[in-house]
């Protein structure tokens, strides 16, 4: 007798992984599509940012554009001092509105709200324009950067009077990371002393976030002045005086740029004070190193309006140094700096994403590189020069003709 058995399978392994395939499909599908649409958002996120940033650039050439009309035909002995042009175009100079270059008539005209950025007519690609540009001729102070040794001359023009210079050096971008010490969340750790004890050390013995040792030299005339005599004193007054300022860890002194340091009893090491821990919410000081300078009349002026005034700033010891001038008037006052250095703040845009930029230009020929030495002889001229690094090893030399 045979016996017919059937066999029921109902299939929900089978189902399960036909279920679970797709969906794993599905997900690695869709993950990879949102990973193409992110990266094409961020690439186009990246594109508008760049184009906005050139926009804002744009503004500020258009700014420099204004400025430099306005000091080539305006003052001094322009060709078109006085005249409405000018009356104007030193009005939007100084409106501090964000039509600035409209009103100018540099770019767009006076009714528009933004200035469009093509490259070519009809190029709307990415919608380029700048939105706001304003512009400030007269500054509180005079910034730059400087490497080691490097000089640069700041020009101390103002409509006011001053007698006072402040300059402050070494900010939290010129720290150098040391991997031979700890980080701390306290702030950033100078390494300065309390005197100037010692002189000069050997350029390997200065600590790396030591700030920089800063040669400031003042160059300063009257409307009449003999060339012959520029570096003599009459009394306290004088035409060039020079300091070096070394950074220590205590406040110091005012210091007298009227007292003659050309005599070898003389001390040209002046202290100046910093701080010693260097935060980011540091009260009052965005530098760490700070010496005010009371600078001397000018020999034979008694209107300190006519005052022709430079300083010559050098740091030395340190690679980068980030430095700060300002001037007071006798009460303390702050003096501003006249058309120096003037500060451009331009917005641009691309599409619907914004950038902004803030710059400085210089007007005066002050971004020339300055000459770092110079000999002036009416007759021959011999020099015999040794390289070491051991003073013992100096010998005078000789020379013959």
């Amino acid at each position: 007798m045979s016996v017919d058995y059937k066999r029921n399978e109902s299939g929900a392994v089978s189902l399960f992984l036909v279920i679970f395939s797709a969906l794993f499909i599905t997900t690695v599908a869709v993950s990879f599509v949102r990973i193409m649409i992110l990266n094409q958002a961020q690439a186009t996120t990246s594109d508008l940012s760049k184009s906005a940033l050139d926009s804002a650039n744009a503004g500020v050439e258009d700014a420099k554009r204004a400025i430099v009309i306005y000091r080539n035909h305006c003052v001094g002995e322009g060709d078109a001092v006085g005249t409405s042009e000018c009356n104007e175009l030193l009005a939007a100079l100084n409106s501090q509105k964000c039509d600035t270059i409209q009103k100018a008539g540099i770019a767009g005209s006076p009714d528009d709200k933004e200035v469009m950025v093509k490259q070519s007519e009809g190029d709307t690609v990415l919608n380029q324009a700048y939105t706001c540009v304003k512009v400030q001729l007269d500054t509180d102070d005079f910034v730059g950067e400087l490497s080691e040794n490097t000089s640069h001359v700041v020009p101390l023009k103002s409509d006011i009077p001053f007698d006072t210079v402040t300059l402050e050096w070494f900010s939290q971008s010129d720290f150098q990371e040391d991997s031979s010490k700890p980080k701390s969340d306290k702030g950033i750790s100078i390494d300065v002393g309390n005197d100037v004890s010692g002189g000069l050390p050997k350029l390997a013995n200065w600590p790396l976030n030591k700030p920089a040792l800063m040669r400031v030299q003042l160059i300063q005339y009257g409307n009449e002045f003999n060339l012959s005599s520029f570096n003599n004193n009459d009394g306290q007054d004088s035409n060039n005086s020079s300091v070096f300022l070394y950074p220590i860890g205590v406040e110091t002194a005012t210091i007298d740029m009227g007292l003659s340091r050309r005599d070898k009893s003389s001390d040209l090491l002046q202290p100046a004070g910093c701080v010693k821990t260097f935060t980011s919410i540091s009260a009052d000081r965005q530098y760490a190193c700070k010496a005010v300078l009371k600078i001397p009349k000018p020999i034979g002026v008694t209107n300190l309006e006519d005052r022709h005034a430079y300083l010559r700033v050098t740091p030395m010891y340190n690679q980068k140094t980030s430095f700060r001038v300002s001037m007071q008037s006798e009460t303390n006052s702050p003096v501003h700096f006249s058309a120096v250095q003037p500060a451009i703040d331009s917005t641009g845009r691309a599409n619907d994403l914004f950038r902004r930029v803030r710059s400085r230009v210089e007007l005066d020929g002050s971004s020339i590189p300055a000459a770092e030495s110079a000999v002036d002889i009416s007759g021959s001229l011999c020099k015999t020069f040794l390289i070491t690094d051991n003073p013992d090893d100096y010998v005078a030399g000789t020379c013959s003709y």
